[in-house]
């Protein structure tokens, strides 16, 4: 009752909050009558969060809120689905993103187990993905539109290649392909088989989406054309699928390292050239369209404007400095952990100009880069690429504002950095 007092203290009492008003005093008597499943934290919701939700107008919808509390909560760690079952409680929402083991919507495979908890304080909410059904929803509306464009780094395999086929499956705009030797009409057998052999099985409708952009990160000038490439070509970005990035098998190459005996100037420079300079280059290079003029407050207008641009980094989750707790991996680690500054960064000077920034973990998925770890990983955690592409996906789809500069893992729950 405490935690009921102290954030009804802030709320406004004129007519106008009324509704509201009561709406929030049933949803944080729930909140607060469900803390002794919480550790008992359930009292200690600052009253600054009750702030900010009435401002953004989230009422009336309880159970909004009451999701908003648990996902903002300074103690959100104990609201795992992990740690509700230790504590023989269900899950307060079923909507919750990670309170399900279901599969992506276009997969049909099933993790053994939800994503593990982060071991720091995540400065984002979590992102549920099951609001991707929502139809006036910025991914609903951007999948929808046959004017948008996206595009993929890393497109020649991997999740790179996964991403492309979900979004032909998903969206109905033009999604441009990035890789180092994209195949052609004149030679379609390159060493990126895996999508020429896959644009093949397109039909020409669909083929006629794809458009195959040469691009290597590690190349300023093929960044460049890219950039030009794709602007005289369309001239608007959607969603940038930075996927592209380099680790290593420990064997043919220096990385990943287990020692700092084991760093190579050489493999450390490289590493941060194509999973940092890279990505970040490309970015520079797309920014201008990204951005679009600043939303207005009317709803109709509103619906009518093109939806919020998104920026999505593949990451890693020993790139979290709050998460390292083997060591190791040096040049990878590193160059995953300034990936993430520059989203946080960079989510600053994107979101005045309605667009969108994050960072994503897709989990051990089933690629040539963990070909050479595959056989320490637990059964039902090496993820097909299909399962990962989706729900990297899913988690796009689903963002909002407060999501920008956020890092993610594949479930939409955000981890700390």
């Amino acid at each position: 009752m405490t935690g009921t007092c102290r954030i009804m203290s802030q709320i406004p009492t004129n007519s106008n909050f009324l509704t509201r008003r009561n709406t929030l005093v049933r949803t944080i008597s729930l909140t607060c009558c469900c803390s002794g499943g919480f550790n008992g934290v359930g009292a200690l919701v600052p009253a600054y969060h009750a702030r900010r939700s009435i401002a953004n107008c989230v009422y009336p919808r309880p159970q909004m809120f009451h999701n908003s509390l648990r996902e903002s909560h300074p103690m959100r760690q104990f609201t795992s689905l992990e740690g509700l079952k230790k504590m023989n409680h269900p899950p307060l929402s079923s909507s919750s993103s990670f309170s399900s083991l279901s599969s992506s919507s276009y997969s049909s495979f099933e993790p053994s187990d939800d994503p593990p908890s982060t071991h720091g304080f995540p400065v984002h909410p979590n992102v549920d993905i099951s609001v991707r059904s929502d139809l006036i929803s910025d991914g609903n509306r951007r999948n929808n539109d046959t004017e948008a464009v996206f595009v993929v780094t890393g497109a020649s395999r991997g999740i790179g290649l996964g991403v492309v086929q979900a979004l032909v499956e998903r969206t109905k705009g033009t999604i441009f392909a990035c890789c180092r030797n994209p195949p052609s009409a004149s030679s379609p057998s390159t060493t990126d088989e895996g999508l020429a052999l896959y644009l093949k099985s397109l039909s020409p409708s669909d083929r006629d989406r794809i458009r195959l952009v040469s691009l290597d990160l590690s190349n300023q000038g093929t960044i460049e054309a890219a950039g030009e490439f794709i602007r005289s070509s369309k001239n608007r970005v959607d969603v940038l699928y930075n996927i592209a990035g380099v680790l290593g098998d420990g064997k043919s190459t220096p990385g990943p390292e287990r020692s700092l005996a084991m760093v190579d100037r050489d493999w450390l420079e490289s590493s941060f050239s194509v999973n940092l300079v890279g990505p970040t280059m490309i970015i520079k290079e797309l920014m201008p369209l990204l951005l679009q003029p600043r939303r207005r407050r009317n709803d109709e207008e509103d619906r009518q404007q093109r939806p919020s641009s998104v920026v999505a980094n593949l990451s890693a989750r020993v790139g979290s400095i709050s998460d390292n707790n083997l060591g190791g991996w040096y040049s990878y680690r590193a160059s995953k952990a300034a990936l993430n500054q520059v989203t946080r960064t960079l989510a600053h000077e994107l979101g005045r100009g309605n667009a969108w920034c994050i960072s994503l973990h897709p989990g051990t998925t089933d690629t040539d880069l963990s070909v050479p770890f595959q056989a320490n990983v637990a059964q039902g955690k090496l993820f097909p690429v299909d399962f990962t592409a989706g729900r990297m996906i899913d988690v796009v789809d689903s963002l909002g504002k407060e999501h920008s500069g956020g890092f993610y893992d594949w479930g939409g729950r955000s981890i700390s950095f």
